[in-house]
């Protein structure tokens, strides 16, 4: 049956008219005709159904995340709201007010001590006394009151009835498994703790706000505060975080107590929390680990959209006699269109629905292997919003790459049609393909930047991603021309090659396009990667120290200063006293009402560390104003972070208002300093004068360097003399944050799998999408005495070409993303490295080979008389 009788004749109706084509008509006839040709499409599905998936599996894993916390908000707090201070306990009056708007309140501290093994235990082990043994750790230790946990239980083995600092009293201690196992501890046996012995009551297995104490540098124990007060850890100036949490009545916002608490002692400092903020620090990196992986999605979704408008133009191709039987009977332009227009949005409809249905499965898949991981569970449920959001992007995405095709298809004339087997179409989109691509883009636009926690990034990235589309495409347009212009001689299969790359309807845009942004992609992770391994792999243990001394009392300082020098060499330590305040003020103007950028606001919602020197410390580096004499005693001055400066505004000469220990002190900003946090140095936020801060009570903390083994022996000699003083390896902490980038790394790893294999479907779909006549130049070729080994090199040639071409370009464009993201977004350095970068285009490079000695393969395999009787069909 003719296509003008299926439109028309079936319908009841004469020849249809461009304005008066019923709508049954048209959308029968598109299904009809899909059906025909619907095999096609198995890549568009599969590209579609990819990115979607990853958009929609990053989108429900972070609702998943985000309900998690919200379900388990008031136990991941410990109450209604929190008050923390740094420390020193909240003051009396102020526990008393919140007491007097509460129900309950507990108080928790938190911080770090050693945990050692007795002496007579580690000389039953075999070891001497003091040397250097598995016999001691860094622990993370918790305080709790009789009133702990206001909200849910503490899980452990054997069970404890009742208040855990009742079961506990003044000498018991609950210990995590990790530490059970690396000191070869069991409940019953004794350990010290600061200046006190311990028994081990049993295995802490889990605790209901184990997410708002954020990193800890060890396994964590409990023990009540009456045992606090036995090891003597708590001494003034310790750093150690008090906790005071409250349970509101019914009804009462805890956001308005905060406030009312406040605004009645506006001359305290505390960090407060409530329910919508029970654990910031991991719901904002969620949020922005969530926002680079769904862009790395979308990179994969846009390169799929590639695929989508290769495959749109080579089903019109094959439809090229049927479009133009339709013009020919008047069907207008709208009509070719819409009905066009419908089978594409059946078919990405599907490979759409796949997509969501996958993602779908993400949260149960995350809950199932990642259970642990996360201080709040993952929630699996059916998060309708991020998928609906994920759906929509990829229809946006297929509308937009779809409709430039459709457009020209529309605008053609019959006679150019029916000739379209053999000149490709070169009409222009037209108004109709150009309006409606643009609206599907705006509204991929609006989705992303709108969806993420970081719109600007958003926003840029998409701006990245439409670059690099339009620089490949570009490219392409440069491999045909030059090829026009080469003349080869000799060498028929380089002739071939060459010839294949400029003649009409060679897929070399596709291929350059889908290769070209899958390699950048991947060649920007992979050195993002190396640049994080190299920093914590190679560039910190060059110049880390070996140990950190926390909580150094006045009076140990001499000895201290004396057993290091004696171990390591007084070139080897630094030390530098330490206390904390809350910045209240800039230039009178409230803090909290200044126009501070947010990346920089962590420093004023809470207390920052802070020291005194009269000279330079050693690493200062200086970007404005000048240090101060040695003997300056003048109006207080301090020196700042630049970057903390130029977030909130401030300038050499300006004047800010500190709180520190309950009094407000005045000083002037006399120079700004560039702060390598990562070189692990001693580093402080601010750094006073020596006589703002005279007579406050403070802690020293001390870094030695050297050989490891000296530094070993001091870590033992110093925690056995000083049982408050804590010992930090640094060696662990890079482990642990290592093991952090790791995790990270291995998410960003599985996004860009996804792109990689986009792009692999894409190639894919632009050689089949040409297959038809590879296939009618491989016989003809064949016919004037070509050789199969012939044809093969030359068309392995032509996909070897636009490989190289196109793998250098991306990488040179993941190098360049690499660069950027490395020192905006990471604040790095950045380093260039060969190895991801050639691993990275030779794995691109192998891609398009294997995908076109597998066109070859199938070009060659077809008995010549069958193409030859197809094409005589036509």
């Amino acid at each position: 049956m003719s296509a003008g009788e299926t439109v028309a004749g079936r319908a009841g109706h004469a020849v249809p008219s461009a304005r008066g084509l019923p709508w049954r008509a048209l959308i029968r006839f598109a299904l009809r005709d899909l059906r025909r040709g619907v095999g096609g499409f198995a890549i568009v599905l599969a590209s579609l159904a990819l990115g979607v998936a990853a958009m929609a599996g990053i989108g429900a894993l972070d609702a998943a995340v985000v309900a998690g916390q919200a379900r388990d908000a008031r136990a991941l707090l410990g109450g209604d709201l929190e008050l923390a201070t740094t420390g020193r306990p909240l003051p009396d009056a102020v526990r008393a007010d919140l007491a007097a708007r509460s129900t309950a309140i507990s108080a928790v501290v938190d911080l770090r001590g050693m945990v050692r093994l007795p002496a007579d235990e580690v000389r039953a082990r075999g070891a001497a006394p003091g040397a250097p043994v598995n016999d001691r750790a860094l622990v993370q230790v918790l305080a709790v009151d009789a009133a702990y946990p206001l909200v849910g239980r503490m899980e452990t083995e054997p069970p404890i009835a009742g208040s855990p600092a009742a079961a506990l009293g003044a000498d018991g201690l609950l210990a995590e498994g990790t530490l059970l196992a690396r000191l070869r501890l069991a409940p019953g046996d004794v350990v010290q703790l600061g200046g006190a012995d311990f028994t081990i009551r049993g295995r802490l297995i889990a605790q209901p706000d184990q997410g708002g104490f954020g990193f800890a540098l060890g396994p964590r124990v409990v023990i009540a505060q009456a045992g606090l007060a036995r090891a003597g850890l708590d001494a003034p100036g310790t750093i150690s975080r008090h906790m005071t949490r409250a349970l509101l009545a019914p009804g009462v916002s805890p956001t308005a107590t905060v406030a009312a608490l406040e605004a009645a002692w506006p001359a305290e400092s505390w960090r407060a929390r409530t329910l919508d903020r029970a654990n910031p620090g991991l719901a904002g990196f969620v949020d922005r680990l969530a926002t680079h992986l769904e862009l790395v999605a979308l990179a994969a979704l846009a390169i799929g959209g590639i695929g989508v408008a290769g495959a749109a133009r080579a089903h019109l191709e094959a439809r090229a006699r049927t479009v133009a039987v339709l013009k020919a009977l008047a069907l207008g332009p709208a009509a070719v269109f819409l009905v066009y227009m419908m089978q594409m949005a059946v078919v990405a409809a599907l490979g759409i629905l796949i997509g969501v249905v996958v993602g779908a499965t993400v949260p149960w898949i995350a809950a199932g292997f990642a259970d642990g991981l996360l201080p709040t569970p993952i929630l699996p449920d059916l998060y309708l919003l991020p998928l609906a959001r994920a759906a929509l992007i990829g229809a946006g995405v297929a509308i937009a790459f779809t409709a430039p095709a459709l457009g020209r298809a529309s605008g053609v004339r019959p006679a150019d049609l029916l000739r379209a087997a053999v000149v490709p179409l070169a009409a222009r989109t037209g108004r109709r393909g150009i309006l409606t691509g643009l609206a599907a883009g705006t509204l991929v636009v609006a989705l992303v930047v709108g969806g993420a926690a970081d719109p600007i990034l958003a926003g840029v990235a998409i701006l990245s991603i439409a670059v690099a589309l339009l620089v490949f495409r570009a490219a392409s347009i440069g491999i045909a021309a030059v090829a026009r212009r080469v003349r080869v001689p000799g060498r028929p299969a380089l002739r071939l090659g060459v010839a294949g790359l400029r003649r009409p309807g060679a897929p070399t845009a596709e291929i350059a396009a889908a290769l070209g942004a899958g390699l950048m992609v991947l060649t920007a992770l992979a050195l993002v990667q190396d640049n994080l391994t190299r920093l914590i792999d190679r560039s910190l243990p060059a110049r880390a120290p070996q140990y950190f001394f926390l909580d150094i009392q006045p009076d140990q300082v001499p000895v201290f200063d004396r057993l290091a020098a004696e171990a390591v060499g007084p070139e080897n330590l630094a030390r530098m006293p330490t206390l904390r305040g809350r910045i209240r003020a800039l230039n009178g103007q409230v803090i909290d009402e200044a126009d501070v950028v947010e990346r920089e606001r962590w420093a004023i919602r809470g207390e920052v560390g802070m020291s005194w020197s009269a000279e330079m410390p050693e690493g200062t580096r200086l970007t404005e104003g000048s240090w101060w004499p040695a003997d300056y005693a003048g109006l207080p001055l301090v020196s700042i972070d630049d970057e903390l400066a130029r977030g909130m505004g401030a300038k050499i000469g300006d004047r800010l208002d500190v709180l520190v220990l309950g009094r407000t002190i005045t000083v002037e900003i006399a120079n700004l300093r560039r702060i390598e946090w990562l070189d692990l140095s001693l580093n402080f936020v601010m750094v006073l004068s020596p006589g703002a801060l005279a007579g406050a009570p403070a802690t020293h903390i001390a870094t030695v360097s050297g050989d490891p083994a000296a530094a070993e022996g001091l870590m033992v000699e110093v925690t056995d003399r000083f049982p408050n003083v804590s010992a930090v390896s640094v060696g662990d902490a890079v482990r642990q944050a290592g093991a952090l980038i790791e995790g990270v790394a291995g998410a960003v790893r599985i996004t860009a799998i996804a792109v990689l294999a986009a792009g692999a479907l894409v190639l894919a779909a632009a050689v089949l999408a040409a297959q038809s006549k590879r296939r009618f130049d491989a016989v003809m070729m064949k016919v004037v005495g070509a050789s199969r080994r012939t044809i093969a090199a030359g068309l392995a040639i032509e996909f070897l070409i636009v490989a190289v071409v196109v793998g250098l370009i991306g990488a040179a464009g993941g190098t360049l993303a690499a660069w950027a993201i490395t020192r905006w977004l990471l604040e790095i350095d950045f380093a260039f490295s060969v190895l991801p970068v050639a691993a990275s285009a030779l794995a691109g490079i192998g891609l398009a080979l294997a995908v076109g000695l597998a066109a070859v393969a199938g070009a060659l395999r077809v008995p010549p008389a069958r193409i030859l009787r197809e094409r005589a069909g036509l």
